[in-house]
């Protein structure tokens, strides 16, 4: 399956969705005929996503809200290297950045049989035993090796190094955040996260998700798991792909499940490039997550959580 909205609250299509013509007009553009049902999906932050069936087969179309993001021919480029390296994903229908009919671009995937492991309940075992699996798949997703770090684009990253990268964003979260976050603090943040990362300069860059967490994680219906989602792949290197897994963690478990998932994942993660020193990176790591969520709550209007991550940056200030 793909995407954002895998099980999430689905409504069926009225008059009341202006896209839904245009939703149609692409898939018979790309099928041939109309389908024999659709819906649209909701609580969906980034972009619109549809659910469609044709012939007893489900499929998901998303429609675009940004026409520079995800990068243009990041996610085929994505999904090429997954299957070279027989990594299962969602097969790729149709993706277009550039039609008349929606200039912003969509993305057509087929549905991968198996639901989201945050709409299952899961006992404790259970959760070990899905971050195990994770664990396994992530250190093969990370054996993907990518020039360069940064935005892949069609697969050639746009910086030279991590701290060229990291140097960049914080230019830019400067300025989202400017009057919303102290100068000073910004800036005794920025400075905590580049010292830290200058200690992390020889790991390679490798393909990354970009936004694990188990609201994009499919257990499948024979057991294995799959990852979706991929608008937000990077090239990093591995320890920033398990930190926003973990910063995910620490934000939806207590401090005691958070240990032990944690250290779950840790011990089954085949990294080969300094895994005793992830701890350091993880900190460090998390303050620039913790900056980005908040330009994203703020974008989208989530009070709640921009709240919640102002807190966060308080306790940043102790360390």
């Amino acid at each position: 399956m793909t995407m954002e909205g895998h099980n999430r609250k689905v409504c069926f299509m009225g008059k009341a969705d202006a896209a839904i013509e245009t939703v149609k007009q692409i898939i018979r553009t790309h099928f041939g005929c109309d389908t024999d049902e659709i819906g649209k999906i909701r609580n969906i932050t980034n972009n619109s996503v549809y659910f469609f069936t044709i012939a007893g087969k489900r499929y998901y179309l998303k429609l675009y809200r940004s026409k520079n993001w995800p990068e243009k021919g990041k996610v085929p480029f994505v999904y090429q290297r997954l299957s070279q390296n027989h990594i299962r994903s969602a097969e790729l229908i149709a993706y277009n950045r550039d039609n008349e009919m929606y200039p912003n671009g969509y993305l057509i995937e087929c549905e991968i049989q198996g639901t989201a492991a945050d709409k299952i309940l899961l006992d404790r075992e259970q959760e070990i035993g899905l971050y195990i699996k994770l664990a396994e798949l992530m250190s093969s997703v990370h054996s993907i090796c990518i020039p360069n770090y940064g935005y892949i684009g069609s697969g050639i990253a746009s910086h030279n190094g991590m701290i060229d990268f990291l140097e960049d964003e914080f230019d830019g979260i400067d300025d989202s955040l400017e009057g919303i976050v102290p100068e000073k603090q910004l800036k005794k943040m920025k400075a905590m996260v580049l010292d830290t990362m200058h200690n992390y300069e020889d790991l390679p860059s490798v393909l990354c998700h970009g936004d694990l967490s188990k609201k994009n994680v499919i257990i499948c219906d024979d057991g294995e798991i799959s990852l979706i989602d991929w608008d937000d792949a990077m090239a990093l290197n591995w320890m920033a792909d398990v930190s926003r897994l973990t910063f995910w963690m620490k934000q939806n478990y207590s401090n005691q499940e958070y240990s032990l998932f944690r250290n779950v994942f840790l011990d089954h993660y085949g990294a080969t490039h300094r895994k005793a020193q992830f701890d350091a990176f993880e900190s460090a790591y998390h303050i620039y997550t913790t900056l980005d969520f908040l330009i994203f709550s703020i974008r989208v209007g989530d009070t709640e959580t921009e709240n919640r991550l102002k807190s966060c940056l308080d306790s940043f200030n102790t360390l």
